[in-house]
């Protein structure tokens, strides 16, 4: 099986480089981009069950095609940029186990490949050797294990049930689904689930924000997809809106760069999970745009953002572009909005709008710092790469009878900026590990019991 032989072999490869400390080939990388590029275009699909009835599903569909793509295009971006050997080794091992976790189409095999993202993180995130990234990543580690195992005592009751693993022949139990669910949730970026999320991103080093905000969430995302005939779509989706317009508002109260990113996460993958017909889509157009936000922030003078002066008119032209991208503007990736507005209906689609306009308005704040022409910018590879993907994927998708619906939403937040614009937040209470924790651990009751009750 190529498509199995050659993830093996990208894991084992980093492995190797890591243990004789060289560092990893960026032509791996493109080589990488060519071969799923050859995969989606190709439409090369499988459906495979390894080992028996019982044993590992791996299914390769227009679903995995979508976040194949969008971790080929991120890692494409991000070795662009400078690291350390340690690093560069550990992406290129993320990268085969995420092109594997994209594929798996039963409850143990996601288990199992999500957590292997989860180590990798954890591992990333400390590379940096700040202390503020140990204790983040320890919160991380420690909330996502207690998720993951909530999510095995869901998965252990359904194969009770029913002595499968393979999601295609489970029956449905709302109590097993929604501790699977909520194991989920957590790993997937929801707010409420994952307050663990703003800290593990505004702190780690720039190239691994871009790739967790950009690619590594959305692991669970795909999972969540995976089992959507047996979850509670409709609860999700409730969880989904909340997490849309929590995360618009702390968003735009933080002024801290990276935080701003954080918490637009948060939202952003709310968007994400409101409809599964749309989430494949706006997955891809959200990691374009997110990864290319968050690795500009080496090229800007602070985190900061009211110590803002003035910017170097290139460094401006890329954030204004991106920003641009995550709002929606017509012919940007972020444009795809319009496609989850086109499946949801009366109250849900008013408070979705209400969540686009506020991130039109924590990304206002961007395009209006003033720029100077200094004369030794210019356009990093990255922008052009990201640039050029999220224009693609905006005129691919786009449906152009929305532009003045997209433009007037992006002028609402324009008005709520100007309007609320000196409004910020100093503290972060939610964040402690003790809030954490009960906060996902309420969550997880309120799920449960909403889906007994459903």
């Amino acid at each position: 099986m190529i498509f199995l032989s050659y993830n093996f072999f990208l894991v084992a490869l980093g492995i190797v480089l890591l243990s004789l400390k060289r560092k990893a080939p960026v032509w791996m990388v493109w080589i990488n981009f060519l071969f799923i590029l050859g995969v989606v275009f190709g439409n090369y699909r499988f459906d495979l069950t390894l080992t028996g009835e019982f044993g590992v599903h791996l299914l390769l569909d227009h679903i995995s095609h979508y976040f194949l793509l969008l971790t080929a295009l991120v890692f494409l971006a991000v070795f662009t940029r400078k690291m350390s050997v340690n690093l560069s080794n550990l992406l290129l091992v993320l990268i085969g186990v995420l092109n594997l976790t994209f594929v798996s189409a039963d409850l143990f095999n996601l288990y199992v490949t999500i957590e292997a993202v989860s180590l990798l993180t954890f591992l990333l995130v400390v590379e940096g050797r700040k202390k503020v990234q140990y204790w983040s990543a320890f919160k991380y580690l420690i909330l996502g294990t207690i998720g993951m195992n909530v999510y095995l005592t869901g998965v252990a009751i359904l194969y009770a049930e029913n002595g499968t693993l393979s999601i295609s022949g489970l029956s449905e139990n709302p109590f097993a689904t929604s501790l699977i669910t909520s194991g989920l949730l957590l790993r997937a970026g929801v707010f409420l689930f994952s307050m663990w999320l703003p800290q593990l991103h505004s702190e780690a080093e720039t190239v691994i924000s871009a790739v967790l905000s950009g690619v590594v969430v959305k692991s669970a995302v795909y999972g969540l997809l995976r089992m959507e005939e047996i979850v509670n779509w409709e609860l999700i989706e409730y969880f989904a809106i909340f997490s849309a317009l929590s995360g618009a508002v702390l968003a735009f109260l933080s002024r801290d760069y990276k935080r701003t990113l954080a918490y637009s996460t948060l939202s952003q993958i709310g968007i994400v999970l409101v409809s599964p017909i749309t989430a494949p889509v706006y997955s891809l157009a959200h990691g374009v745009s997110k990864s290319w936000l968050f690795l500009l922030k080496d090229e800007l003078p602070g985190r900061n953002t009211e110590e803002w002066e003035r910017l170097d008119f290139w460094t401006w032209l890329s954030l204004a572009l991106a920003s641009l991208s995550i709002m929606g503007f017509p012919g940007f990736s972020g444009f795809s909005k319009n496609m989850v507005l086109l499946e949801i209906h009366g109250w849900e689609k008013l408070l979705m709008e209400i969540a686009f306009a506020g991130t039109a308005a924590t990304f206002w704040r961007f395009l209006m710092k003033p720029f100077v022409f200094s004369g030794q910018g210019r356009i990093k590879p990255y922008s052009v790469i990201l640039a050029a993907s999220s224009v693609v994927i905006g005129i691919f998708f786009a449906n152009w009878k929305s532009s003045l619906e997209s433009v007037l939403l992006i002028g609402s937040g324009l008005l709520v900026h100007l309007l609320f614009r000196r409004c910020r937040i100093e503290r972060y209470p939610l964040e402690d590990f003790d809030s954490m924790l009960g906060i996902y651990l309420l969550g997880t009751v309120m799920m449960c019991l909403f889906s007994l009750q459903w």
